[in-house]
């Protein structure tokens, strides 16, 4: 059980002044989970598109959700709305529309795809239910969802700043990343690299630069060769070695393309022309990239990866299904076996922990 009831907090947020008068913007709502133990570092769990921070305290189903599980294991954890999103308060002015998901679609790509979406589709088994409408747990998942800012390049501005205030609060920890915030993850690395120890990245938003025409993206011919993410595996600039020019709008990169990944169901993508600039700030922070066996991620997060080794990270791929956990979709931290998804987590964190150590 918790020992201590939750805490909530904000962070970060700054005046601006318009014709009504003054406001608050980009500030951040923070729930604390703890045992009071304190004996290692805490973890930040940051939520991905139209998700709140409920995504990681409680499934459709009822079960504990990550966090509240990750608890119990002794370490505090954190869990974000993040800026603009659920009680973390939305300014249109400032950040820009709201993006909304249907039904269908968050049928069609994560709780019922239909078995030829992707090569894997048909290998999905976890999500509680029929995963459609007026199922009760469809209907509870499609409850919690909300209107998210879709536009990158406000949102990872907004995050660095709200982050380096929170991490003030948390001292070092680690991140727990999924979806849309995974570049994020990379953007807070980037700002406070002392201060974060390693990152967990459950299918990180890519793949970098373009959309491939592979699925599940060839479905939506007109995304197909849209430079999604300007910076490789972001949509603003980190900080690269050697620097990027001043001003600079992009990342320089390249398609390129190998037959074998295509007949094992892997997209052929884009990567940093050579010599590839490093990531600076990330190159001590480890990082595992994790693919679940039945998600559309599982055509492209070898991009990411690639590109994260390319540019000099230390980054270990996991594939769920190599680990002997089956039947995961995209929503792998809500779905039947999220308890499988939290030990595995904690093994990662285990195991970053020892790495820093050393022996």
């Amino acid at each position: 059980m918790i020992s201590h009831p939750p805490s909530v907090f904000y962070v970060g947020g700054e005046y601006i002044r318009d014709g009504k008068g003054t406001h608050m913007s980009g500030q951040m709502c923070i729930r604390h989970y703890t045992k009071g133990i304190h004996h290692c570092p805490a973890i930040i769990f940051i939520h991905g598109a139209a998700q709140t921070r409920s995504h990681f305290e409680a499934t459709p189903d009822g079960q504990p959700g990550l966090a509240l599980l990750q608890v119990q294991e002794g370490r505090d954890c954190y869990v974000v709305d993040l800026p603009g999103i659920g009680r973390s308060r939305y300014h249109h002015v400032d950040m820009g529309p709201l993006t909304h998901y249907t039904a269908e679609e968050l049928q069609a790509t994560f709780t019922a795809p239909n078995l030829d979406s992707w090569p894997t589709a048909k290998l999905h088994t976890q999500w509680p239910g029929t995963g459609k409408m007026r199922d009760a747990n469809f209907d509870a998942f499609y409850a919690s969802q909300v209107g998210h800012i879709a536009d990158y390049k406000i949102m990872e501005q907004l995050v660095r700043k709200a982050f380096r205030a929170l991490l003030l609060k948390t001292g070092p920890a680690y991140l727990v990343t999924h979806s849309q915030s995974g570049p994020l993850g990379w953007h807070i690395a980037d700002e406070c690299p002392d201060s974060i120890k390693g990152i967990v990245a459950l299918e990180p938003h890519g793949p970098p630069f373009e959309y491939p025409d592979f699925p599940p993206f060839d479905k939506r011919p007109q995304i197909v060769g849209i430079l999604a993410h300007p910076f490789g595996i972001t949509s603003t600039p980190l900080q690269y070695s050697p620097p990027l020019e001043i001003n600079a709008t992009q990342l320089s990169y390249e398609r390129y393309y190998n037959p074998k990944p295509q007949e094992a169901g892997l997209a052929s993508g884009c990567r940093q022309k050579s010599p590839a600039r490093h990531l600076v700030n990330l190159a001590s922070i480890p990082v595992v990239v994790v693919t679940a066996e039945a998600s559309y991620d599982t055509t492209f997060d070898h991009l990411t990866v690639e590109f994260l080794r390319d540019a000099g990270v230390s980054v270990e791929h996991v594939y769920l299904v190599d680990k002997g956990i089956h039947g995961n979709g995209h929503l792998m931290a809500i779905e039947s076996n999220n308890q499988e998804i939290q030990r595995f987590i904690n093994r990662c964190l285990v195991q970053m922990e020892s790495v820093r150590k050393g022996p």
